[in-house]
């Protein structure tokens, strides 16, 4: 009869063992790249060493010469199932349960041994073992796929297809899925094609789980970084260079539906003096506070952005030119009338505005030159005040009356 397969089970396992054993070393420095995802790359990593050495354990031991090597080489690999699945739970924001986690490898260590003491038959510890992963691994698909991820939503997906592709794998070497189905092994595969296709892909689903979580941490690490790239720090306004990027477009909507649209320019009030006296961390908490009071007291659609130092600008759309004057006039008396409290300190700020209205054939740089302009000459007549061209009747605080 010819041999069906050229690699037996014993060399599979002990491929398997180096290869997870390697990826955990990897992993161990890798782990450190992303912050958030430092605790479940660094358990995924422990689970891959658990199951490389279950897997060299069982390539080393002799076909049914060495049963206490096989019940624990057959422990350590479920447990470090196990924990890679609390590992995918833990990269999806799932609440830590340490000790559920250890009841259960408990649960499973003295089970695995509990079958080898009192001389069962194998077969009934890998049908203990298996079943116990396969519940474990089909919680965490669920859990996956009930999380969200925009930045990997298809990798999350293809995670939540591991999970309960591994399930399945361990109800098949438990043997109870084939016999559910009324059919016995030898019906379906050769008992040794069988067995070095089950582990086979018992060594390739770990690979490919840490793959997937490799390649969501980087999808993550992306988004973070044009986050960063697009968002200012301090404030969480958008940065200057995303207020250009965004405001040329919105120039050519308004402009297209023959909107008006404002350009202010912010600027805080004697912010030197407020650092000198009070400190620079009062000072960020200040430029925090104008920052969270510019973005609350605009319309949803006006773009705010942090333009640099103690200065901010924005693009509203408006539907009179008047109206410009009014919004800049509720957000002077909005941040006016709220003081900064840092600690036991609170600090009242002012700031200065200018206002300009987009003119035909202007552009997005001239016309925040223009309110620019208009800021320096609010700042000369005396500061915390508006400084525009579209004043309704020269009363600054006309638009007091409709904050």
């Amino acid at each position: 009869m010819v041999r069906f397969l050229i690699v037996d089970v014993h060399t599979l396992w002990l491929f398997g063992g180096a290869a997870a054993l390697a990826s955990a070393g990897a992993l161990v420095f890798l782990r450190s790249l992303h912050h958030p995802s430092t605790t479940a790359l660094g358990l995924h990593a422990l689970a891959l060493a658990l199951g490389g050495v279950g897997l060299v354990v069982a390539g080393l031991a002799p076909e049914g010469r060495a049963p206490l090597a096989a019940a624990s080489a057959d422990a350590m690999i479920a447990g470090s199932v196990m924990l890679a699945c609390e590992a995918v739970r833990r990269l999806y924001g799932a609440r830590p349960r340490p000790a559920l986690l250890v009841a259960i490898v408990l649960a499973l260590a003295a089970g695995c041994l509990g079958f080898e003491a009192a001389r069962t038959d194998a077969a009934a510890r890998m049908a203990f073992t298996s079943m116990l992963v396969a519940i474990v691994s089909s919680l965490t698909a669920v859990r996956v796929a009930r999380a969200r991820d925009p930045a990997a939503e298809v990798l999350r997906r293809l995670l939540s297809g591991a999970g309960i592709a591994n399930a399945l794998v361990w109800l098949l070497r438990s043997g109870l899925a084939v016999d559910a189905l009324g059919l016995p092994v030898s019906r379906i595969a050769p008992a040794d094609a069988l067995d070095v296709a089950t582990a086979a892909l018992l060594v390739l689903i770990p690979a490919t789980v840490t793959a997937l979580m490799l390649m969501a941490t980087h999808a993550r690490m992306a988004d973070e970084l044009r986050a960063l790239a697009a968002t200012d720090p301090l404030t969480r306004l958008v940065s200057r260079r995303v207020l250009f990027e965004r405001g040329r477009p919105l120039v050519a909507t308004t402009r297209a539906a023959g909107r008006p649209l404002a350009g202010m320019m912010v600027d805080i009030d004697h912010f030197k003096r407020i650092n000198d006296r009070h400190g620079h961390a009062t000072g960020d908490a200040v430029l925090r506070h104008c920052a969270r009071q510019l973005r609350t007291g605009s319309r949803d659609d006006a773009l705010v952005a942090r333009y640099g130092g103690e200065e901010f600008a924005l693009l509203v759309p408006i539907s009179r030119t008047g109206d410009a004057f009014v919004a800049a006039e509720r957000l002077r008396h909005r941040i006016g009338h709220r003081p900064c409290r840092v600690d036991d300190v609170s600090v009242t700020v002012t700031v200065s505005i200018g206002v300009a209205i987009l003119q035909p054939g202007q552009t997005l740089e001239q016309l925040l030159a223009e309110a620019d302009r208009l800021l320096y000459e609010a700042k000369r007549a005396g500061r915390n005040r508006v400084g525009t061209l579209e004043e309704p009747g020269g009363r600054a605080d006309l638009a007091l009356l409709v904050v």
